[in-house]
Order: structure tokens, then C-alpha cells, then sequence
């Protein structure tokens, strides 16, 4: 890849090419060259007031000025260097102007890139991925202070550790993992071996919402694309049980990086050559594939494509085209996909409880879950995530059962208690939190527990807009459920294009909605299951679309929740 690779939004550094380990090779780089050029470019564009007294400097004498700077302090420089009077007589806006440079520095998104050895031990690796982190976070540290306290004339008395480096480091691989000739233009490409994120990550995309559904095509849409491996970068995760390589655009990479807080990263063996269960291509030019996926079941493959729209610069086109991939997997395999989530509650008398909730985006099914977190401190001894979001279904010795697909949480800051986004500040991935229906992304499980075995003792549909104080109701006709859940009701809060009161199959346009014949089937069988196991399937009416109630709906249905269970003990 390139040494240095810089957007309007986003810079990254190859420091297997670039060695800036000290003030003056990060100065004499071709990287603080083309950063600062860009940043003048952009405050003339503006018209900013920090160039006014500089719209004829060329960007040479600044870092001319600059490099005196690391040495002398203002003052000297000012009596021994006759022709830069005329930029240094404006003292207090040269200051102003390079503060304004740093915090634009710090305001791109900052990706460094390592080469890694297959062969290399991962503690080494890993080593070799945080001190080379450290190391350049320090030296821009080092010559943003040395510049600005020698322009300044005084040593600061405050100082603040920002993260002035790199937002996050990528260990990379070269990897083949195919030798048909279908996926020969899919080999090679640089993956990510492991990964360095300094909170706060904050993306800022320029879309907010997802829009439609993923459809099915009959062709593989591989045969038609063109990828260049300068210009992608290749996420191994487990989405679920399944292995999935996600190909992503340079101009998506802050995306991918926001899979690390979802999905669990594969820490696969490149020699043993282990085959994906799923490609996903983020980001590609041609637009004729856009939101599409293909079932390659000769290979064995189920191929999706987005394509590099702004429209689709948005987490949910990462996130729910992974999941409608996995979920269309396991349809054809005889497994049930759950849109919802579900948690394994540990009571303090010893019993546990694993509670399932299905709805579409906006129904309250984690907000309700998080209440009860917050209300449970008397009873509940313990609360762990089986699922936030997506989770399957599967029979075992005469029982339902579930596992998780996520690892992570992507939720609305909106429908969150307030402070709790500031209690996981440290480890959350924020996007467009100036916005509205802006996300976090965090690590909520681990792995090894979501993919337990996991009994349904609990299934819930989330009601929420209905207006009622009952909070949960329970079914006992299989028929008045299935349909119940079935038809998928919920009203619309804006999270996607649609709302209102809306329809949407078994509350997954994640795969169900593409195969509903066979979903049906499947639904027939494991809610006949249920019902034989005398599992509890009922409503439960979290009133989150439900105005003048919003927020308190969740809150309500956790108390009710609770109450029920605790007399069930």
C-alpha cells in the first residue's frame, strides 16, 4: 500500500514504509506536508479568519518556521531571521494557526497499517502493534509542544495525553484462502491480523440511516466487479458460527474498524487455509449490484456487495448485510434466525432464566433489557447478553435453544439511560453523535459465551405501540402467537426509511423476509416445539413509540417482567 494515503476525511500511514521516530523526520516527512497543504486549502476555501494573514505563505516557509521553532524560541527567531518578518510580525495569528492545524490533525480519521508475519508469535506481533502506536502518538505530541510552547514564549502548565497519533493500528496480511478461478481476483489482499483502537473512536458518516431491503440475484456478482488491493482491506469475524471475510473499502475502512466492538475477530491460521462461509464486499464502484447477495452453493459461498454510494456510508449497511448473509445460511441449513435479544438472568435464590425478545429495529427490546439491569439489583444476582440483535434458534435433545451472533451492541444514544453512554465512553465506538439517531457500538459478551448452548425458557414479541398498563400478556394459542410474530407490527421511529406503523415478516428483513416459504416451515416446527416444552411465548409491551411515554415504557415492562419472574422461583 502507499506510504501515505490522505482524504478530506481520513489519513493513513503505512509504518512498515515510513519511520517518523523522531520530531524532525515527522516534520521532513512527505505525510506533515501534505496534511498541512490540505489544511491551508481547506481555510482558504472557507475563507477562515486563521489565514487571513497568510493567503500568500506558501506551505515550505511554514515548515521552515517550524523547524527553527524546534530548536529556538520565538523571540530569537524573530531578530535573526529578516525574511520571515513578514509572517512572524503576526505572532498571536501564526499561534492561532497552528492550534487550528493540530486540532484539524486530530480531527481526521488517523489509520496506521504494520505488515505482519504468519509465521511471527502473536505476542510479538501485538508488541509490535501498540509500541509502534506509542511511539508516533508521543513524537506528534512532542513536536505539537515543542512548536507551541516555543511560539508561545512559556511551557504550558497543563498538560492532556490526547490520542495525537493514530485513532487505531492495523497488523496486515497478505492471505489466499481459494484457487478456483472465480475468486481469483479475491486472493492476495492484505487482512487484518489484529487491531489498536484508542478511545473515544468517533465516526462521522456521511449517512445516518439504512434504507431497504438486501435482495438475491442469480448471478455471481464477483464475475462483474473490479477490486484493486490498494485499495481494500479484508476483516476476518465470526458472525455466529460462521466465518466471514469482509472486504472493505479505504473509504469505509472506519467501519470495518467498528467491527471489532461487534463481531468477533477470527483469529484465524493462514496455513491451514480455511475457507469462508461468507464474502462481503463493502464498498465496491459499480453500482449495478448494490445491496445484493448471491448463493454460490457449489463453492459453498453466500456473496454480498454494497456498493460505494455516500448513501450507504453507514454502520447498518456493515452490520445487517453480515447478518442478512448469516441468516439466509442458517434458513437454507433448518435453523430459525431472531431478530431481538436475549439475556441469561442468574437470580440470587440460584435459578436461572434465559429470556428471549423478538422485534424490529425500534421496538425496546434492549432498552427494556437494560432496565431491568438497572431495577434488578435486589433479585438479579447477574445479567449476561446472549443477544442484542440477532441471534438463531436451534433444536437439541427436544428443546429450543439459541446462540448469538454479536459480540457487541449497536444501539440508539437516544433510547439509552442518560449517562450511559459516558460510563462506557472508554470503550465505545460513537457514530454521528451530533446527529439524529446517533449509535455507540460496544463489546457487550464474549464469544465462547454467546455460542453456548443456550435453553429458550422464555419468547417475547415487543409491542411498542400499544398504550396499556398491563405490560405482558401471554399466548396460549400457537396460532394467535406465530401469527402475532409473524406479522412483525411495530411503529417506525425514523431508525431506518420507513416510518409509522409498519409491517415486516417474523420482525427480520434479515433473511426471513427474502425466505419466507422456508421460513414459514421453520417457524411451524420450533413454535410447535415450544409450545410442547410449555415455554412461555407472550407479549410484552415496552410502549417505546408511544408518545408522552417513550423512555418510561421500557421501564414499566422491566418492572412487570421482573415481578413475574420473581414469582416464578
Amino acid at each position: 500500500m502507499k506510504k501515505f494515503h490522505l482524504t478530506d476525511k481520513y489519513c493513513i500511514m503505512n509504518f512498515g514504509t515510513t519511520i517518523c521516530d523522531t520530531k524532525t523526520k515527522l516534520l521532513s516527512s512527505k505525510g506533515f506536508v501534505y496534511v498541512l497543504r490540505q489544511y491551508i486549502n481547506d481555510l482558504k476555501n472557507k475563507d477562515d479568519i486563521s489565514i487571513s494573514s497568510f493567503k500568500s505563505v506558501r506551505t515550505s516557509t511554514f515548515i521552515e518556521i517550524y523547524k527553527l521553532l524546534l530548536l529556538w524560541d520565538y523571540e530569537y527567531i524573530y531578530h535573526h531571521y529578516d525574511h520571515l518578518l513578514s509572517i512572524l510580525k503576526h505572532r498571536e495569528d501564526l499561534y492561532r494557526f497552528t492550534e487550528n492545524f493540530y486540532n484539524y490533525w486530530r480531527n481526521l480519521e488517523r489509520i496506521g497499517i504494520l505488515s505482519g508475519d504468519k509465521h511471527a508469535s502473536r505476542h510479538y506481533l501485538s508488541q509490535s502493534l501498540i509500541n509502534t502506536a506509542d511511539s508516533f502518538n508521543h513524537q506528534v505530541l512532542l513536536l505539537y509542544r515543542t512548536i507551541s510552547q516555543n511560539l508561545l514564549g512559556e511551557e504550558f502548565l497543563v498538560y492532556r495525553q490526547l490520542p495525537a497519533g493514530v485513532n487505531t493500528n492495523l497488523m496486515l496480511t497478505p492471505h489466499r484462502f481459494n484457487k478456483t478461478k472465480t475468486y481469483e481476483k479475491l486472493q492476495g489482499f492484505n487482512f487484518i491480523q489484529e487491531i489498536l483502537i484508542r478511545p473515544p473512536f468517533m465516526i462521522y458518516s456521511k449517512s445516518n440511516k439504512r434504507q431497504g431491503l438486501f435482495k438475491e440475484i442469480k448471478e455471481n456478482p464477483i464475475d462483474h466487479i473490479t477490486l484493486n488491493k490498494n485499495e481494500y482491506i479484508v476483516y476476518p469475524v465470526y458472525v455466529g458460527s460462521l466465518l466471514a471475510f469482509v472486504y472493505i473499502h479505504l473509504d469505509f475502512l472506519h467501519h470495518g474498524i467498528a467491527l471489532s466492538n461487534l463481531f468477533e475477530t477470527a483469529t484465524y491460521d493462514l496455513d491451514t487455509n480455511r475457507q469462508p462461509d461468507l464474502i462481503y464486499i463493502y464498498g465496491v464502484n459499480e453500482t449495478a449490484y448494490d445491496c445484493t447477495y448471491f448463493k454460490d452453493l457449489e463453492q459453498n459461498y453466500y456473496v454480498g456487495v454494497v456498493s460505494r454510494e455516500d448513501k450507504n456510508d453507514y454502520f447498518g449497511y456493515m452490520k445487517k448485510m453480515l447478518l442478512t448473509l448469516h441468516n439466509v445460511y442458517m434458513i437454507d441449513h433448518g435453523y430459525l434466525p431472531i431478530h431481538g435479544s436475549m439475556v441469561n438472568i442468574l437470580f440470587k435464590q440460584g435459578a436461572s432464566k434465559n429470556i428471549a425478545i423478538i422485534g424490529d429495529s425500534g421496538a425496546g427490546k434492549s432498552e427494556t433489557l437494560e432496565a431491568l439491569r438497572q431495577i434488578g439489583g435486589s433479585y438479579i444476582k447477574d445479567m449476561n447478553v446472549i443477544f442484542d440483535d440477532m441471534g438463531t434458534f436451534y433444536l437439541k435433545d427436544g428443546q429450543v435453544y439459541a446462540h448469538g451472533t454479536e459480540i457487541g451492541a449497536f444501539v440508539r444514544l437516544d433510547d439509552l439511560d442518560q449517562g450511559y453512554a459516558y460510563r462506557e465512553f472508554d470503550r465505545a465506538i460513537f457514530l454521528n453523535p451530533d446527529q439524529q439517531n446517533a449509535r455507540l457500538i460496544l463489546p457487550v459478551a464474549s464469544y465462547n459465551f454467546i455460542m453456548k448452548d443456550h435453553k429458550v425458557d422464555m419468547l417475547l414479541y415487543a409491542n411498542n405501540y400499544i398504550e396499556t398498563k398491563e405490560g405482558l400478556t401471554f399466548v396460549s394459542d400457537i396460532e394467535q402467537a406465530k401469527n402475532m410474530f409473524i406479522q412483525g407490527r411495530r411503529k417506525a421511529k425514523g431508525t431506518t426509511s420507513k416510518i409509522g406503523l409498519v409491517d415486516s415478516f417474523f420482525a427480520n428483513p434479515f433473511g426471513p423476509v427474502q425466505q419466507q416459504e422456508k421460513t414459514n416451515i421453520i417457524i411451524n416446527q420450533y413454535f410447535k416445539q415450544l409450545y410442547a416444552s410449555n415455554i412461555p411465548v407472550g407479549v410484552l409491551y415496552t410502549q417505546l413509540a408511544v408518545d408522552d411515554i417513550l423512555g418510561e415504557g421500557p421501564k414499566h415492562a422491566s418492572h412487570i417482567l421482573l415481578n413475574y419472574m420473581i414469582k416464578q422461583l
